[in-house]
């Protein structure tokens, strides 16, 4: 081939790279972020992108010399020697809108991820419609990447990272991802931005109010995973990927197993006493799961939403799991409508993807009351159950203490038909608690009694004989009253047995 025609090639692609100004460069570090082919560069291992579309640019006259890659940097990598597709926004191309040639792009990227069967990463800045190339009759085509987006759902991995402002589009399509990380204080999502709203309802707002981390990962919990700057938050989508399969016709990935801190001499001392025997009494749920988990393999998802759980997935013996624990060092571990919404979005990602789930069980019931119900509480633990019982993959629960309830049957109580369930000596089972079932059935007679306190104490003494461990292990409800030391094996235990039954293939797509 002619040297010149190679030499041209060359040229263009090197004119795209070097087509941004550095003064444009120099803001975007000034304000704490990273040009897009270095946020790649971080995601990815090193010298593994192969870019798609570098040549494209706007199809407008106009724009044309303006829109290198057409503000769009996508194609195909590695992590950790395993294939994954990205599709990144570059905000130094007219503030990071997507044109009709980006969305080309995008589109052929999601068809080689289906066709491939690869993980997909969307990094998230800007990234709606260019108006200059959509306004009018055009807009009534938009969409289409939406639904592409969503025929991914469920069968590979898709994560979305808000890396800046990711308002509109961006925010839609990381709804219906599996999982949402954000940059705190520069990454936001939500419907509209603050120029949308103030045009809109002539309120002023600031992009933080709408959806920075308190709003996004706090109180609406739909970012998952926050990071502090853009270094952490894409060395975090690394690991979060390692957990998973690279499509659902496999199996997640095994590692060498590492023991758990609970298998010292120390470690198993401190998960004995961990946990009080008195009911009212607090601990943290994440000290549980870290002396019982493989040493440093645990990955917290929400954690920032509805405290009072705990879902992280984690690792026993090098096989990947779920963790749902209730955490009674937040609200006593009482299930709320934000722990219902997070429960339930845990278990339909991990048994999309064939990770078995492991539950502590230590609640004392839904929080009841009129503001309780204006979140559809009913409507959500409907949801959540609909979640669990459909689940395919191999559940275990081992209850530490609280069993109350239909919160007991939230947290995989026996009806979801668990390959295993324990408990532990601490653990009781009763309708409802046990000071409120006292008072329904026996306020009368302990009001009547010389001394109603003694008497109230007695009744309570005779119900918690009645609703111990030992006792559902005597009725053949549970399969058996553990110790905290033989907890770990025992789960590794039921993994090794449950793993015959477990088959790879499609469950279904990841419902926001």
């Amino acid at each position: 081939m002619d040297t010149d025609l190679i030499a041209a090639v060359h040229a263009r692609r090197a004119a795209v790279l070097a087509q941004t100004p550095e003064e444009k460069i120099a803001r975007l570090r000034a304000e704490g972020k990273l040009p897009v082919r270095e946020r790649l560069e971080l995601l990815l291992d090193a010298g593994s992108f192969r870019e798609i579309g570098v040549l494209a640019r706007s199809p407008l006259p106009e724009l044309r010399e303006r829109t290198p890659a057409d503000g769009l940097v996508c194609g195909s990598g590695t992590i950790a020697g395993r294939p994954v597709y990205v599709i990144a926004d570059d905000p130094l191309v007219l503030a990071g809108t997507r044109g009709r040639v980006a969305e080309a792009k995008t589109a052929r990227v999601r068809a080689l991820a289906l066709a491939e069967r690869a993980p997909l990463v969307v990094l998230s800045e800007a990234g709606a419609a260019r108006l200059q190339e959509t306004r009018g009759a055009v807009s009534a085509g938009l969409g289409e990447g939406f639904a592409q987006h969503l025929r991914l759902s469920g069968r590979v991995p898709l994560v979305a990272v808000m890396l800046g402002a990711g308002f509109g589009g961006p925010s839609f399509q990381a709804s219906i991802s599996d999982a949402t990380f954000q940059v705190r204080g520069t990454g936001f999502l939500g419907m509209s931005g603050p120029k949308v709203v103030k045009v809109g309802i002539g309120q002023e707002v600031t992009a933080e109010q709408i959806g920075g981390v308190q709003m996004s990962a706090e109180t609406t919990g739909q970012a998952h995973v926050v990071g502090e700057d853009e270094a952490e938050t894409l060395r975090a989508v690394r690991r979060y990927l390692s957990y998973f399969p690279s499509h659902s016709d496999q199996l997640p990935p095994r590692v060498p197993a590492r023991p758990a801190p609970c298998e010292t001499p120390e470690g198993a001392a401190a998960l004995a006493a961990l946990v009080p025997e008195n009911q009212r009494r607090a601990y943290s749920a994440h000290r549980l799961l870290e002396l019982v988990a493989d040493e440093g393999s645990l990955f917290e998802l929400s954690a920032a939403y509805g405290r009072s759980m705990v879902t992280a997935l984690g690792r026993l013996g090098g096989q990947v799991v779920g963790f749902v624990a209730n955490n009674p060092a937040q609200g006593a571990g009482a299930l709320t409508e934000k722990t219902a919404n997070k429960q339930r979005r845990f278990i339909d990602l991990c048994d999309a993807y064939h990770i078995p789930l492991v539950f502590f069980t230590d609640t004392p019931g839904f929080l009841v009351g009129p503001e309780i119900e204006k979140q559809r509480m009913v409507s959500l633990c409907g949801r959540l159950m609909t979640s669990l019982l459909s689940a395919s993959v191999p559940k275990i629960t081992v209850v530490l203490r609280k069993a109350v309830g239909m919160a007991y049957l939230a947290m995989c109580g026996r009806s979801a038909n668990p390959a295993l369930i324990a408990a532990w000596p601490t653990a009781f089972f009763d309708v409802m608690g046990p000071e409120a079932g006292v008072m329904l059935l026996h306020d009368k007679e302990i009001a009547a009694a010389p001394d109603p306190a003694a008497r109230k104490q007695e009744i309570l003494a005779s119900l918690a004989a009645q609703a111990a461990a030992s006792e559902a292990a005597a009725l053949g409800l549970i399969d058996d009253v553990i110790t905290p030391g033989e907890t770990r094996q025992r789960l590794l235990e039921t993994l090794a047995r449950a793993a015959g039954g477990q088959q790879a293939g499609f469950r279904h797509r990841i419902d926001p």
